[in-house]
């Protein structure tokens, strides 16, 4: 699918506001709106656009320490981790990497023995490296067309 610069101002907006009706996306980029409509659908069918969600306040709901660990993952464990990983709640990414290190991970915990416990599930698959996250430079970025 070609993303025009009328399709990047659209994702823009979506990424700014998921929320915000087809007429204010229309107007911002000066399109009718089942035009509009019409290249969202478009998008959504070429699986540009995965989805929408809600930004949480993980602070106002109790989990004011963000983490980023950082996992070895021990010879063999690998599928048994990839099994596991999706069961923890306090975890809401996980990524593979090159390097030294196997897999990434984001998350909140209540406090340092919840992290403590945190960790304690994860060190059986392997050696950890944990992160607390002291504050956000940026947390969540609109991609623009012009990389």
């Amino acid at each position: 699918m070609n993303i025009d610069h009328t399709n990047w101002l659209i994702l823009e907006e979506l990424q700014r506001n998921a929320r915000a009706s087809l007429r204010e996306i229309s107007h911002k980029v000066g399109l009718s709106s089942p035009s509009v409509a019409e290249r969202i659908q478009k998008m959504e069918d070429a699986g540009i656009v995965k989805g929408y969600a809600a930004a949480l306040n993980m602070e106002e709901l109790g989990y004011p320490l963000g983490v980023y660990i950082s996992i070895k993952i021990r010879f063999g464990k690998v599928a048994q981790f990839e099994e596991f990983i999706p069961t923890v709640p306090e975890i809401c990414e996980c990524h593979k990497l090159t390097g030294h290190d196997c897999m990434l991970m984001k998350g909140y915990v209540k406090n340092p023995r919840h992290l403590e416990d945190l960790n304690g599930r994860l060190t059986v698959y392997g050696e950890l490296t944990t992160s607390l996250i002291l504050s956000s430079i940026i947390d969540s970025k609109v991609y623009q067309g012009a990389f």
